[in-house]
């Protein structure tokens, strides 16, 4: 019998830690760059404090699925929460006392990117352990849901903290990963099973090679393939709006509680549409949110220029982050529930690096069309780009396929792998079947 969510305690131990994680990540990322201008006066500094935590980040991804794959996941969550307590609360605690080198600082940027690159996908390849196929896209809703109220919330308890006192962001930050490692304690996961699980270290391929499967795993499935390039260019374009947006308000000498609440209507759009997730992929196949969500983008942009009014920039980016959940969710759904477990941790790791590099592009693409061509021409050329998108999904052979967010027993069903001399999980009957039942008491578990 199928365990209701609400009732499912393996998936609350796996919400709640990576709830606990985020929102002590988000504090931080927040009160980090405080740190480093009030300590070094330097906006250099502060913006490399960033930089070094989203560069490490983006370089452990490229490893971290395949990695995940070989090794227990669960343990890989504690390990980097145990990784992370230490260095937090040590920069708390010198912030107490005589103060702390900025190296020690980069040091901690460093420790948090490496720990969040191998956290999240060990956990998205996590959740399809603990709840069914069917209840995959209300989990992967929910899961987005979190991001974005640690992302709400974080900045505020950040703020707040460190006016208090320039220690609390981070020593709350360690208690936060410190409870999120004792919620792990009590999670049962199964080993990931396959060559690349618990199989010896004879019977595994290179590292290199296991990452060139995941990649080609991905390449072989046109629905993901052509679905993800679609989200990463709409991404792209939503990160460079956000810019746009924010320079824009600023030339425009817009009141600073006009330009906070453009974050704020964001992150509310985001959350409504987190929410509304499951709901909305009853009214729409994935491939119509996909479209839609091009000819939405491509409709409110230009009303950017139609009025300088933080309230409409924010209602206007808004009204994107309300449908992007929705395709969001269908897109993870659909491969969470294609991907054989032997496999998602390199998969995840390979989505969640084009996801950063689209977030570090956007912001990028945004300030060199700026300075190219102006604000309004920006703006035009990323409506633009959100046409094309909408017109590209449209037109898409690959997307006309992605009518559900559980695929098909065909799509599902994939080209052979290259012949290998050495054991592969594709020969293990449960992995050829396609994904492996993913009820809680389905197998047996280890804590």
């Amino acid at each position: 019998m199928t365990l209701p969510l609400r009732r499912n305690t393996n998936y609350h131990l796996l919400w709640g830690s990576q709830a606990l994680s985020e929102l002590g990540a988000q504090i931080s990322v927040f009160a980090l760059p405080l740190l480093v201008l009030m300590l070094t006066d330097s906006a250099v500094d502060a913006g490399a404090a960033g930089a070094v935590s989203a560069l490490t980040r983006l370089v452990v991804l490229v490893p971290a699925g395949a990695l995940i794959d070989r090794w227990h996941r669960k343990r890989i969550m504690l390990l980097c929460e145990l990784a992370r307590v230490p260095m937090m609360v040590g920069l708390g605690l010198m912030l107490l006392g005589d103060g702390v080198a900025f190296g020690y600082i980069l040091a901690v940027a460093v420790v948090d990117g490496a720990a969040a690159a191998m956290f999240a996908p060990a956990e998205e390849a996590a959740l399809p352990q603990v709840v069914t196929k069917e209840q995959l896209p209300t989990a992967v809703s929910v899961s987005a849901a979190r991001s974005y109220l640690a992302t709400l919330a974080g900045p505020g308890i950040g703020g707040f903290l460190f006016t208090a006192h320039k220690a609390l962001p981070f020593l709350v930050n360690g208690v936060t990963y410190a409870g999120s490692f004792v919620m792990l304690l009590f999670l049962r996961l199964k080993r990931p099973g396959g060559a690349g699980g618990t199989g010896t270290a004879g019977a595994r391929r290179s590292l290199v090679g296991e990452i060139g499967e995941g990649i080609g795993w991905i390449w072989r499935r046109p629905v993901i393939r052509a679905s993800m390039a679609v989200a990463v260019g709409v991404s792209v374009c939503f990160n460079a709006l956000y810019l746009i947006v924010l320079t824009l308000a600023q030339r425009a000498k817009i009141p600073a509680a006009e330009i906070g609440a453009i974050g704020v209507l964001v992150g509310a759009g985001g959350l409504a549409g987190a929410l509304l997730a499951p709901r909305m992929h009853r009214l729409l196949t994935p491939r119509a949110a996909i479209i839609l969500l091009g000819w939405l983008g491509a409709g409110v942009t230009p009303l950017l220029l139609v009025r300088t009014s933080g309230y409409l920039f924010g209602a206007a980016l808004a009204a994107i982050a309300f449908l992007a959940p929705t395709v969001q969710t269908a897109v993870v759904t659909y491969q969470m529930a294609l991907t054989p477990d032997r496999l998602r941790g390199r998969v995840s790791a390979a989505l969640g690096l084009a996801g950063g590099v689209a977030g570090a592009a956007g912001p990028l693409l945004g300030g060199l069309l700026v300075d190219a061509g102006g604000p309004a021409q920006a703006v035009l050329t990323c409506a633009g780009v959100l046409l094309l998108a909408a017109l590209a999904a449209g037109l898409s052979p690959a997307l006309r396929a992605f009518t559900s967010v559980h695929g098909t027993p065909e799509e599902d069903e994939a080209p052979p792998l290259s012949p290998s001399p050495v054991p592969s999980a594709a020969s293990d009957p449960a992995d050829a079947a396609g994904p492996e039942p993913t009820s809680a008491t389905s197998e047996p578990l280890e804590r």
